[in-house]
């Protein structure tokens, strides 16, 4: 990221919804390093204090439930980055709380934002694609997901796009693909990488739903963070909706398990268990239109970025 986009941020007050939990806490401590002022609002469901511990600089935690927290009491803000979330396994058991979170939510958010004048920059998910018919997926590709999640995921981005053409809000949603990193919580509702490392290094078998030929293109944290500051400070982002995936590179679910052995140092037994609700079978994405508008490349190779990961996973 050029000199002059960092001096975008410095001085400046944001605030980071979710921002306790595992991309929000990076996009709240990169903003912080920029020399911006940060306000995080987590209701701590996901979230943890301790992903912000060593942060430092000018950060406000605040508990609070993006559903019913009074944003006017905020005043005036720079810009606005939603991360806040249900995740997709729950929301088959809770469609309407996931609803309420994840599009609900937003809506709140677009509302402080109309009226007074912050850009938002807005977390949406590959998964409004369901299972796709060409690959890699481009903006274009026809919207059928197939879980609760995806949908309210959808309805977000509706009501981003609603804000836009209506009221002239700036805002952007971001597609992100498959992200893993340090701080992700591992369980088997957040991300496969986490559990096969933390099961590898446990010297346990490795489980894998489904038969293992399901397909991602993964993305580290660590680009996340660059897409969301290129498409705060880009003046050609507002009303877009873009994909935000890695370098494009399609891997199947028993590679991956291949690749985290490698990096773990052990052999691990594979363990087939009957497919996850609303699990995609490929899901790979084009990031054309995020670089052509917003200048976002993906820097972190998976090799690498599985190399930095399992040494975070070995100081836990």
């Amino acid at each position: 990221m050029s000199s002059e986009v960092k001096e975008v941020f410095r001085g400046k007050s944001f605030l980071v919804v979710g921002g306790a939990g595992f991309i929000g806490s990076h996009i709240a401590e990169r903003l912080l390093v920029l020399g911006a002022k940060v306000i995080v609002l987590d209701d701590l469901s996901n979230g943890k204090r301790t992903n912000l511990s060593t942060t430092g600089g000018s950060l406000d935690l605040l508990h609070g439930d993006v559903r019913g927290f009074d944003f006017d009491s905020l005043g005036e803000l720079d810009g606005i980055f939603n991360e806040a979330a249900r995740a997709l396994l729950p929301s088959f058991v809770d469609p309407v709380t996931d609803l309420s979170v994840n599009a609900g939510g937003t809506v709140r958010l677009l509302e402080y934002a109309r009226k007074h004048d912050v850009k938002v920059v807005h977390a949406s998910s590959g998964s409004v694609y369901g299972n796709p018919i060409k690959i890699p997926i481009s903006e274009d590709h026809p919207l059928n997901p197939i879980s609760p999640y995806g949908v309210s995921k959808l309805a977000s981005e509706l009501y981003c796009s609603l804000y836009f053409r209506n009221y002239g809000l700036d805002v952007v949603a971001l597609r992100y693909f498959n992200v893993y990193g340090p701080r992700q919580t591992v369980n088997e509702e957040m991300g496969v990488i986490p559990i096969f490392v933390a099961r590898a290094l446990r010297r346990e078998p490795l489980r894998i739903f489904g038969d293992g030929k399901q397909t991602r293109d993964f993305l580290n944290v660590k680009d996340v963070v660059s897409a969301n500051l290129l498409a705060y400070h880009s003046d050609r982002s507002a009303g877009q909706i873009m994909n935000i995936g890695g370098g494009g590179d399609e891997v199947s679910i028993e590679a991956l398990a291949l690749m985290v052995m490698n990096h773990c140092g052990y052999e691990a037994p594979l363990v087939y268990s009957e497919p996850k609700p609303g699990d995609i079978r490929r899901l790979v994405s084009d990031n054309t239109r995020a670089r052509e508008v917003i200048g976002y490349e993906p820097r972190v190779s998976l090799e690498a970025g599985l190399r930095q990961y399992v040494q975070y996973a070995r100081g836990l």
